[in-house]
């Protein structure tokens, strides 16, 4: 018998048994485990007359047990504890309609682009956005409008833990990767030869083209001064950079609002508020996540307190602006004395 049983424990034991059989012996193992554990209750000695393979076998059978019981108990813990983590993170970033954490991420990273990327918005009709655990991943899709046409320049792709986020991933694509920024000429600094380049390249530049260009002003005017002498040019001013400091130091950077012509400022735009106040706003508004407005932006020295005390005590001015149009019309603009230095961005053609 021992030979016929070591025999079957080996088929059982190397997986040569099929199921019916593997049950049959199962049930011939824990029959026999129920056997042993009655006849030790029974007796006040401890019989040692079982063979060493049958022990082997018992043993065996009982680690596979208990190893079935543990990876059965790991599966259900995690088919329940997952979907409760992941419905907990869905709240987490959901719950509060217009006040969720989801949403006030969602209108903090669109303020924070058009504060601080001229003439460049998030389309708020393609955001996508995925809740993962304790997680949330979005990719904004930027564009930017030269002319009458607004057009896709890129994406940001920013993962948020919690609430916290990690560096964005920005793709550009073609030429839109370029540091626009630094297009602008604060007041406190000399003009260059920039404006004087920029006429010889708008005046090669033939008459069915539309051209947006950067130009800055000979001092820093109210918006409603830039407007007045702007009107009288067939030309549209999508942003305007304002001064928010008497002198630039370090790697800072202008900031600025999208310009009544933009089409993105009616995502933005309250009716009941003019240009200004909506700009004060918006910096209120994102200085409330100020950590998300440096790592969306991509700019540490963002420092917006300082900068909204500065607008409060001095008022709002704009040294820049961002315009688009008809290439000669925009040439007729920047011969005008008022303009201090000017760099062509982007020329399409005719979509006036």
């Amino acid at each position: 018998m021992n030979e016929e049983f070591n025999k079957r424990w080996e088929q059982y034991n190397n997986g040569e048994m099929n199921e019916e059989e593997m049950m049959a012996f199962e049930e011939e193992l824990e029959e026999n485990e129920k056997r042993l554990s009655q006849e030790l209750n029974d007796s006040d000695w401890t019989d040692f007359s079982i063979s060493p393979e049958k022990q082997k076998a018992i043993l065996q059978y009982g680690k596979r047990k208990s190893y079935l019981r543990i990876s059965v108990l790991a599966v259900i813990s995690t088919l329940i504890i997952l979907p409760l983590c992941t419905l907990g993170s869905y709240l987490y970033y959901g719950v509060g309609g217009a006040e969720s954490k989801g949403n006030h991420f969602m209108e903090t990273a669109a303020v924070t682009v058009a504060l601080t990327k001229p003439n460049v918005a998030i389309d708020m009709k393609d955001l996508k956005g995925q809740v993962k655990l304790f997680g949330m991943n979005t990719e904004l899709k930027l564009q930017k409008q030269i002319g009458n046409k607004t057009e896709a320049i890129g994406s940001e792709q920013i993962e948020m833990f919690f609430d916290k986020l990690k560096q964005p991933t920005i793709s550009y694509y073609g030429d839109s990767s370029r540091d626009t920024e630094d297009f602008f000429t604060h007041p406190s600094t000399q003009a260059d030869a920039s404006k004087k380049q920029t006429l010889t390249t708008l005046d090669k530049l033939p008459e069915g083209t539309v051209s947006e260009v950067y130009v800055s002003y000979d001092k820093a005017y109210t918006p409603k001064d830039v407007y007045s002498f702007a009107k009288k040019y067939d030309m549209k001013v999508l942003w305007n950079a304002i001064k928010t400091e008497d002198s630039l130091s370090g790697n800072q950077r202008p900031i600025g609002f999208p310009g009544r012509d933009s089409e993105f400022l009616k995502e933005l735009q309250h009716t009941s508020k003019t240009e200004v106040d909506q700009f004060k706003d918006a910096l209120t508004y994102v200085n409330q996540h100020p950590t998300w407005a440096k790592t969306i932006s991509g700019r540490p020295e963002l420092d917006l307190s300082n900068r909204i005390r500065y607008i409060n005590q001095n008022g709002v001015t704009i040294y820049g602006s961002v315009i688009t149009g008809p290439s000669k019309e925009i040439e007729k603009f920047v011969k005008t004395k008022r303009i201090k230095t000017a760099k062509v961005s982007e020329v399409e053609l005719w979509n006036w």
